[in-house]
């Protein structure tokens, strides 16, 4: 369940950007990613990625009915139930910009900050059979950390890098169980005149 929220943080990252190379990769293996991808082993910058960093249940969040019960979801027409077990889980994501200056990389955050800020919902469509739409939120963490030093020079010059952390923290494991729905129907008229 977890990669279907990096699916769908990984294309926002690719549809704000226009940069359909952008992918979950530890950052000391993106300029060798990157490179595999290119057709002349170039690699061109501003280079961004992505790297799932953990995530972690949220007990204090746990709503216990919801997790062992579950909630119906919806009904289908044959009357059949889908009960939808949710645990609440968050996220952590680490954002690395590569650039060959430091005004590019500034420029890039202050876009994405903006962006996030604005409009930090996405969508995640839950498997299991349930076929239903889960929406949460993207978060920037306060801090920008600058790793320029820990990255190695290249032919033009010294790489900047700058890291952030990102969140969500209403996320779910979801479980689906189907539960037939038993229907009675009574006759009222039948039933007044019994009662007669």
């Amino acid at each position: 369940m977890i990669h279907l929220y990096d699916n769908a943080v990984v294309n926002r990252f690719r549809e704000i950007l226009g940069d359909d190379s952008i992918m979950i990769v530890p950052p000391e293996r993106a300029k060798d990613v990157k490179a595999q991808l290119s057709d002349n082993d170039e690699i061109k910058f501003p280079l961004i990625t992505l790297d799932r960093t953990g995530w972690s249940v949220q007990s204090n969040r746990i709503n216990w009915s919801a997790s062992r019960m579950g909630i119906a979801d919806s009904i289908s027409s044959n009357n059949k139930a889908n009960i939808l077990h949710a645990i609440p889980i968050r996220i952590n994501y680490s954002l690395d910009v590569f650039t060959v200056d430091k005004v590019s990389a500034d420029e890039i955050y202050r876009e994405l900050i903006f962006y996030f800020l604005l409009h930090p919902t996405l969508m995640v469509n839950i498997p299991y059979g349930l076929d239903t739409e889960h929406v949460f939120n993207l978060f920037f963490n306060d801090d920008i950390e600058d790793n320029s030093d820990t990255v190695s020079h290249v032919d033009n010059g010294v790489l900047y890098r700058n890291t952030s952390t990102l969140y969500t923290d209403d996320a779910h494991l979801f479980a689906n169980t189907p539960v037939n729905i038993v229907t009675t129907s009574i006759n009222l008229e039948t039933k007044r005149k019994r009662e007669m």
